[in-house]
């Protein structure tokens, strides 16, 4: 028999020791399987007090004959785990294991003495292994950023690493900007206050997924849509790989890519729900509810609603961002599962695009909070996404996958701000307006299968896939009067009085172009298992990619001449090893290549200049403790960029590719959980990134001195407190930088070596519900990120978290 579910007891009687809690999980078959850590707080004590307190903290029923568990003593357990991490370490040494049957846990004799005990003993079971262990999965998932199968960071010969929706949480990362704060390497380049630019070993991060299927990236800062950050709130984890990726992706910058994996239907319901308010503004609220539609479970939904709005870092300022997002997916037979779904981002700003500087290159006595823009300010930008998936199992242990995603992304930019310096006497300086209204529709689509096959008596696996992507962009920019296309006056940057100009929109004073690219490839891959500890990866794609230009026959302004630009048959190469020391440590090299169009520069006869080609060595050793719990890291690269744009000495208006480039350093990572209950995410990255030739210039990048601080340090960690405070947790990090210079407007700016500190506390009332207090930039320190852009003051973010 079974007490009351809200009286814990152990019943000993000469049936059964009972151990009843609030609610039963529901069956699974044969195992102790994990689902959500808790954190336990188990003193050592005897083993029928230590499986009874066990089964009140996780949530479970369990069984056990008083005889099995009379005498014996069970070990302390402390910290964050599953309950069958913890119901492991409870029976360690005791000659007793576990299993499930129906919604209850039966402990049992390890195995029969006798033929009778045999009768009366269900059938032994394992409970499940490191490899498997969620802890291990939600802190150090497998990856697919890097390949187009699932795989852990010691199978992939580069530098990967993820901030999963724990992190995301936990230091409470709104937007993509603010989890690429924290990511290794990475350099977050506001270029201005509404668009972001990602940075890593000195190059942009050029190459976005979305599920692992590559989109084309605009790389027009000035009429882009998805140059903003976008909302977290429809993700799951946020992936990266440092380094070339052009295997998988095609073209970009030898920066990386990043894999943002969205947030799928549940096959259990589950619904979450949080709200948030803090200092300067800052509020939202978030829903997320998902799970089996029908009975069988064949067919499931999930659906989220957010809302975040803050005030900026200027008077007045202040940013709103809404975010719709729903998707489907249902078991179309046994080995057919079909996705889809579609979001809705729209955020819009105040904030002026630049903060002002003295001529002399510094920011003086300028006001931190002081509004260096006109009251009309706004920058709206919005996307709209549509997906779909098909997954389908074939023989021999093949999986094909083939994905179709449509984007269509808004941008209406109505923008004031100081255009050039300041003279530090008069305080006067120049303010110019811009008026641009941008759209691009993009479809991307990508077909792929992978599987093993044997040679040579060993098993090796394969991907090989195709992929096709295209942008439509349109431009429309506004001008005033000839000679004064930006209505530049000039102004008291103490006291702002700079009305609305008036837009005609007329042929002569209008640009508005027509920008079609796309993108068509074959890849494949292969990992040849050689021997047992080592396996080379060698894999290779070839690429076309079209550039085209259509002015319009009456709005333009500026006189662009159309023009298409071709380039076929890029081959894109890849190889690596990895060899597995123990298992623990890995050591891995590879050589990985990625080349970029300069579609808007051109020689002097009319053609596009060669594509940007990069190329990366890196070389390191990788660990794996506590079954994936904890990731160690050291890399060394070097990454060459040749055939960047220079000018032309015989035709100074035009280009050559003769520019390169070079970046080499090394960077040290650790992630994951220390001991139970303590986690961090650690990186130093020591970055060497130079100019070969001084009359090389890119287009898309940044000077390298914004960009590539030779250190970066970036640390966040948590703990968790055990026994009665076993709800507590508390966490602190930072971010630190060694010196940048940046270039505006002709003026030099310099910003010296500073470090951000955030902090956060909460406490979990039950399993599901739980209160948050996050502190971003904890000292209140004054800096600009990347000598660019002037960082946030401090904030502090109240969050109650709760579910259904």
């Amino acid at each position: 028999m079974l007490y009351s579910r809200f009286q814990p007891t152990v019943f000993a009687s000469a049936a059964l020791l009972s151990v009843t809690i609030l609610a039963a999980p529901k069956a699974h078959a044969q195992t102790v399987s994990a689902d959500a850590s808790v954190t336990f707080a188990l003193p050592a004590q005897p083993l029928g007090q230590a499986l009874n307190e066990l089964a009140r903290q996780a949530n479970m029923q369990l069984l056990v004959r008083p005889a099995l568990v009379a005498g014996k003593k069970a070990p302390a357990v402390n910290g964050r785990m599953t309950s069958a991490q913890a119901l492991e370490r409870v029976l360690e040494g005791s000659g007793l294991s576990a299993e499930r049957e129906g919604g209850t846990v039966i402990i049992k004799a390890a195995a029969p003495r006798s033929p009778q005990a045999a009768d009366s003993v269900l059938p032994a079971v394992t409970v499940s292994t490191a490899r498997n262990d969620p802890v291990a999965e939600a802190l150090n998932p497998k990856t697919t950023v890097g390949s187009k199968i699932p795989m852990t960071a010691r199978e992939i010969p580069q530098s990967v690493s993820v901030i999963p929706q724990e992190r995301i949480q936990e230091q409470h990362f709104d937007s993509l900007k603010e989890a690429m704060n924290y990511a290794p390497g990475v350099t977050v380049f506001q270029s201005d206050s509404s668009r972001t630019q990602y940075y890593s070993r000195g190059f942009p991060i050029g190459s976005f997924l979305i599920d692992g299927t590559p989109t084309i990236f605009n790389n027009s800062m000035s009429s882009s849509a998805t140059t903003f950050s976008p909302d977290l709130a429809l993700y799951e984890n946020v992936e990266l790989l440092t380094g070339p990726s052009g295997l998988f992706n095609g073209f970009g910058s030898p920066g990386g890519a990043i894999n943002l994996v969205r947030k799928h239907a549940q096959k259990e319901f589950s619904a979450t729900a949080e709200l948030t308010g803090g200092t300067r503004g800052n509020g939202g609220a978030m829903i997320d509810v998902g799970g089996p539609l029908n009975a069988a479970g064949t067919l499931r939904g999930r659906a989220v609603a957010s809302y975040t709005g803050a005030d900026g870092v200027q008077d007045g300022t202040w940013s709103r961002s809404k975010v719709l997002y729903g998707t489907l997916e249902a078991d179309v037979t046994d080995t057919t599962l079909v996705r889809a779904g579609i979001s809705y981002q729209d955020r819009t700003t105040t904030d002026p695009w630049l903060w002002p500087v003295y001529t002399n290159g510094t920011h003086g006595d300028l006001p931190v909070n002081h509004y260096y823009g006109a009251g009309w300010n706004r920058d709206r930008y919005t996307s709209t996404d549509v997906f779909a998936e098909i997954h389908q199992k074939l023989t021999g242990g093949w999986t094909a996958k083939a994905v179709f995603d449509y984007q269509y992304d808004r941008s209406s930019i109505l923008q004031s701000n100081i255009a050039g310096g300041i003279d530090p006497t008069t305080y006067i300086g120049n303010m110019a307006a811009t008026n641009n209204h941008a759209s691009e529709s993009k479809f991307n689509f990508d077909l792929s299968a992978a599987g093993p096959y044997k040679l040579f008596g060993r098993t090796h696996q394969a991907v090989v896939g195709v992929n096709y992507a295209k942008m439509n962009d349109m431009n429309r920019q506004n001008f005033g009067p000839d000679g004064d296309d930006f209505f530049i006056e000039p102004v008291d940057v103490r006291s702002i009085d700079y009305p609305l100009p008036n837009w005609l929109n007329l042929p002569t004073d209008t640009d508005v172009l027509h920008t079609y690219s796309r993108q068509f490839g074959f890849y494949g891959q292969t990992r040849i298992s050689i021997t047992d500890p080592l396996t080379l990866i060698v894999g290779g794609r070839v690429s076309w990619y079209q550039s085209k230009l259509s002015p319009d026959s009456i709005f333009n302004y500026d006189g662009y001449t159309p023009y298409s630009l071709n380039n076929s048959g890029k081959f894109t190469g890849y190889a690596g090893l990895v060899y597995d020391i123990n298992s623990h440590y890995s050591v891995y090299a590879s050589y990985t290549s990625i080349f970029q169009p300069q579609d808007d520069t051109l020689t002097a006869d009319g053609k596009m200049i060669k594509p940007i080609t990069g190329d990366q060595y890196e070389a390191g050793i990788k660990g794996e403790f506590m079954g994936g719990r904890l990731n160690t890291s050291l890399a060394v690269f070097q990454i060459n960029q040749k055939n960047r744009a220079a000018t032309d000495p015989d035709n100074p208006n035009f280009s050559i590719a003769l520019g390169s480039a070079r970046s080499r350093g090394f960077e040290v990572t650790g992630n994951g959980e220390v001991l139970p209950g303590w986690r961090m995410f650690a990186s130093y990255t020591y970055t060497d990134a130079q100019l070969l030739d001084q009359e090389s210039s890119d287009s898309i990048a940044s000077p390298f001195g914004s960009i590539a601080p030779k250190h970066t340090v970036k640390l966040w960690t948590s703990y968790q407190f055990p026994n009665v405070l076993h709800g507590l947790t508390i966490g602190g990090g930072l971010t630190a930088y060694s010196p940048t210079t940046a270039i505006r407007y002709g003026i030099t700016v310099n910003q010296g070596t500073y470090a951000v500190a955030d902090a956060s506390i909460s406490y979990a009332f039950t399993r599901k519900t739980s209160l948050s207090l996050n502190a971003n930039n904890l000292f209140n320190r004054d800096y600009f990120g990347a000598a660019y852009a002037r960082g946030l003051q401090r904030t502090l973010l109240l969050t109650l978290r709760t579910g259904f």
